[in-house]
């Protein structure tokens, strides 16, 4: 892989351009993590007493629905 980097005029990195390939890689490799990360709260929770719907703890988290639908 050849990251390539974009630097402003003083020369420090503020962009790099990575293959679209391993671009592809890191998207699926970052919804899987966010997915296992999730199924990790969802486990912690799942036998708590809490009344808390799904927005709310997606919201807790930083997260909405459309973070879940990919």
């Amino acid at each position: 892989m050849e990251i390539q980097f974009v630097t402003d005029v003083a020369g420090n990195k503020t962009a790099a351009i990575v293959p679209f390939e391993e671009w592809e890689r890191m998207e699926k490799a970052k919804d899987l993590l966010e997915h296992i990360y999730l199924s990790e709260i969802i486990k912690k929770r799942k036998n708590s007493r809490s009344s808390m719907n799904l927005d709310d703890l997606l919201n807790a988290e930083g997260l909405i629905r459309a973070d879940l639908e990919s």
